[in-house]
């Protein structure tokens, strides 16, 4: 993992659920996304992106 560029977890993290939820939600069940949630899920992804980053810089 320590040979990935920075960019590709936060990346990973955040746009690859997203999608799929918005993937989910237009097939199955024809609502749009909570704003809320996907500002919540962007807040957790930053919080893990700070953690995995500083557990870089620890190790």
């Amino acid at each position: 993992m320590s040979t990935l560029p920075g960019w590709v977890l936060p990346l990973a993290l955040f746009v690859v659920p997203l999608l799929v939820v918005v993937v989910v939600n237009r097939l199955f069940r024809h609502r749009r996304t909570n704003p809320n949630w996907v500002l919540a899920w962007f807040v957790a992804v930053c919080w893990i992106s700070a953690l995995a980053v500083i557990w870089r810089q620890v190790r």
